[in-house]
């Protein structure tokens, strides 16, 4: 058998693959979890009590969809509380309220609230000004862990030397696509 035809051959077996279903299994978290999008955020000291208080609880919290303004202070739970799916996104801006002391105060509590990876993001887009910044999913996806996890079936492809293959050349391994 000609390279040509092995290449042909080894792009089939390749398409195969690819074409596996896949699955989509939701981790364990708990039905009570905090379920968050569409949030606009609200007052400061209301959302830093409330993530006090999941954090205390242990509460798992989804990050489905938006999360604005104070609701992004969720960002600064543990790691193995959170998790994000598809369509999830985090806007931030300067606070604002009565006085520009407060202001300040409450500027100076979101920073020291969240994780270095978010601070790192927020500094590299201009930090907190009165202009509102989004961060996508594909960016916080990369510290969250998903909410649900896609998993490809097992497939195992085997060719034989009919198809003019040397041993060492032959598929038998067990493939796994498609994890996150």
């Amino acid at each position: 058998m000609n390279s040509i035809n092995k290449l042909v051959y080894g792009v089939i077996a390749a398409s195969m693959l690819v074409a596996a279903p896949m699955k989509t299994y939701a981790l364990p978290f708990a039905p009570n979890s905090i379920n968050i999008s569409g949030d606009r955020g609200g007052k400061i000291i209301e959302y830093a009590l409330r993530v006090k208080k999941a954090e205390r609880s242990g509460k798992k919290v989804r990050f489905r969809g938006g999360c604005s303004s104070a609701c992004t202070l969720y960002l600064s739970l543990p790691r193995s509380q959170t998790c994000i799916s598809p369509g999830a996104k985090f806007r931030f801006h300067l606070p604002y309220s009565a006085s520009a002391r407060g202001n300040r105060v409450a500027a100076k509590y979101m920073r020291r609230s969240y994780p270095g990876w978010v601070r790192s993001w927020i500094n590299r887009n201009g930090g907190l000004t009165n202009r509102l910044i989004t961060m996508d999913y594909e960016y916080a996806s990369k510290y969250l862990q998903p909410c649900e996890v896609r998993v490809a079936r097992t497939i195992k492809v085997k060719t034989s030397n009919s198809f003019g293959f040397s041993k060492r050349d032959q598929f038998a391994h067990t493939l796994r696509l498609g994890f996150r």
